[in-house]
């Protein structure tokens, strides 16, 4: 009758391991597959970033991001936007080798985050598109303001951060 016990027991914690490892499987096989997918083209944060040096006293460009293969500017803009939500930004087409992009509402860009903050968004805006190969220049339409005009944007346009 023991016996009987014991063996059922250790046959509920066979049983129990055995779960825990395909349920173990599958979690490895499901971050595996969103490890390949953030690899084929999703981004986290963009692969330019601003920071003010302390030492020089100005903005500087860091490069975040590692390999770019398969991202493209609507995961740029996206996470463009996610950084910065109250400027939203808009692709509008590609025009040569510049790509052209619009934003409606530019308020909190031009009047609300100040002039670094503004040449921060468009150096990063400019910096992070033009990692895709084909871009060499950005476009940004947006109703001018106090701190931040349209224009057409190259990385020479911020040689003054680095």
């Amino acid at each position: 009758m023991k016996y009987g016990r014991f063996l059922l027991i250790c046959m509920i914690f066979l049983a129990a391991c055995t779960r825990d490892e395909k349920r173990s499987s599958s979690d490895t096989a499901d971050t595996l597959i969103t490890d390949s997918l953030q690899q084929e083209g999703k981004l986290d944060s963009l692969p330019w970033n601003t920071t003010y040096n302390e030492t020089t006293q100005r903005l500087q460009l860091d490069h975040t991001a590692g390999s770019m293969a398969g991202v493209g500017h609507e995961e740029i803009i996206r996470v463009l936007n996610q950084k910065y939500p109250g400027i939203k930004m808009k692709y509008l087409r590609m025009q040569g080798d510049t790509i052209v992009t619009r934003i409606d509402d530019a308020m909190q860009l031009t009047q609300s985050i100040g002039t670094s903050g503004a040449e921060s968004y468009l150096a990063e805006a400019t910096f992070s598109l033009t990692e895709i190969p084909a871009v060499k220049a950005v476009k940004i339409e947006f109703e001018e303001g106090d701190h931040a005009m349209p224009g057409t944007f190259t990385r020479a346009s911020f040689k003054d951060f680095n």
